[in-house]
């Protein structure tokens, strides 16, 4: 309703603004935020394992001595660095035009370098689950669309939040397979995201969706390799399956596997039918305790932890809350839950909405790092661990307020900007976020991945198990 009809009174009241930017964005990855970073060199990074000690032990002297020369296999991993980068431009009449509040919500520079901040830790949080194809999801369904022609599909929650409007998307039938056709991405309305094509294109359901630009002309893999690659789940590791036994024989920086999977590639559980949720979990939390894991970080997709926290309220098992009243109350439906396993008390069962749906992850967090040439401090948003929020556009603007930056290469040791030439507005600046290394697991045998029975993603009739993960 106007504040008056006198057009005369009306000219001289003035528009209030509030100096507040808000962020419509979704949170970023609680995990991946948490993972230890380390900054690394040369052209690849080395280390040792003992996946084998041997046969040359028997109650018969002779027997021993045969095998005491090859008693301990050991592997060496070499890692190659994966790479992300996130853009953005401005020019000098932008800077002039936002010096300060008068003019502008906040500076043009910042807001810009806060929007390439946020897609770059959500499509490294997108690498983190993935196996450096960019890989995000799954086609729920039969879907087609012509040449400039908008068509719509269905997506899962942990799909979308690693994409968002004005993203590129590719189609492939496999992860490792080659591009069958990319669309821009128009907009989005909970699960139903529209696209537009850029050449007619037919899909059946089934295929696998990625971010676009993450292979090489040779058809590898360009993004940070995450945990899909070093805990694979290829073809629910059917070992009489058609993909499984010739993927996991296939060198990974520099390791046959095939020798010993589990030890080689963590260890893997599969559900079964009748089983809970927290039934598979206590499974995987058993067989990586065997290896010696401390299993003190659980990863689960928001919506199948919400299943298993109803689980764990209404069954009596091995996760049973071990703390005070108040305790127990102030973490159950909300950012935790405290569990136990034997003598192993696990308190960080955390919510990831990153992760794909029907997945799980037992890690020992001390044991999965991200190696980085770069500066990775960016990848922190000020958000505390697991805690609910997220970043603030104007208080996480102060490492890229690029404005205030010379033109130098490497600013911070993680941003470049570099004069990007000359527009009717003047010159103008291109600014690049960049991260080159790679997420990195020292000790696979204590780190576990599994398959919930149940495993269907929202909105999609394909079960996730049948398809996660293929090649």
């Amino acid at each position: 309703m106007a504040i008056t009809t006198d057009v005369a009174i009306e000219k001289i009241l003035k528009t209030y603004y509030k100096d507040k930017v808000a962020n419509l964005l979704f949170r970023n990855s609680p995990v991946v935020k948490d993972i230890k970073k380390e900054r690394v060199e040369g052209k690849e990074q080395a280390f040792a394992s003992i996946y084998s000690r041997g046969g040359a032990v028997s109650a018969d002297a002779t027997v021993a001595e045969a095998k005491a020369k090859t008693n301990v296999r050991n592997a060496e991993w070499k890692v190659t660095p994966g790479q992300l980068f996130s853009m953005f431009s401005y020019n000098a009449k932008e800077v002039q035009a936002s010096l300060s509040k008068k003019g502008a919500y906040m500076k043009v520079a910042a807001n810009k370098a806060f929007a390439a901040a946020e897609a770059f830790r959500k499509t490294l949080a997108a690498a983190f689950y993935g196996r450096g194809y960019g890989e995000i999801g799954i086609v729920p369904a039969a879907a087609a669309g012509t040449h400039a022609t908008q068509f719509s599909l269905d997506l899962s929650d942990s799909a979308i939040m690693k994409i968002d409007v004005g993203s590129t998307i590719a189609f492939k039938s496999t992860v490792a397979g080659a591009e069958i056709g990319t669309a821009n991405v128009d907009a989005i309305d909970e699960n139903t995201v529209t696209v537009t094509p850029a050449a007619s294109i037919t899909l059946a359901g089934g295929e696998i969706v990625a971010i676009a630009g993450c292979v090489d002309s040779s058809g590898n893999p360009m993004l940070p390799m995450g945990l899909d690659g070093w805990l694979p789940v290829v073809e629910t590791r059917n070992k009489s399956g058609s993909t499984w036994p010739t993927y996991i024989a296939t060198p990974f920086f520099n390791v046959t596997r095939s020798v010993n999977p589990s030890a080689l590639a963590g260890q893997f559980i599969l559900g079964v039918s009748g089983d809970k949720k927290v039934d598979t979990i206590q499974k995987l939390i058993k067989k990586v305790r065997r290896k010696g894991s401390q299993a003190n970080l659980i990863i689960l997709n928001d919506n199948d932890w919400l299943e298993v926290s109803n689980e764990i309220q209404t069954t009596n098992t091995y996760f049973t809350q071990t703390s005070s009243k108040a305790r127990r109350e102030a973490n159950v439906g909300f950012d935790k839950l405290s569990a136990s396993f034997s003598t192993n008390f696990i308190d960080n069962i955390v919510d990831d909405p990153y992760m794909p749906e029907g997945k799980f992850y037992v890690l020992d967090k001390d044991q999965v790092e991200l190696w980085a040439y770069t500066n990775s401090d960016i990848v922190n948003d000020g958000v505390a661990a697991n805690e609910p929020g997220k970043a603030d556009p104007l208080e996480e603007n102060g490492a890229t307020n690029t404005e205030d930056k010379p033109f130098k290469l490497l600013i911070d040791d993680f941003l470049t900007v570099v004069p990007g030439g000359l527009s009717s507005d003047g010159d103008s600046v291109r600014a690049t976020i960049q991260l080159f290394g790679s997420f990195v697991v020292l000790d696979t045998s204590v780190m576990g991945v599994g398959i919930f029975y149940d495993a269907t993603k929202a909105a999609e009739t394909v079960p996730y198990s049948s398809v996660l993960g293929v090649l």
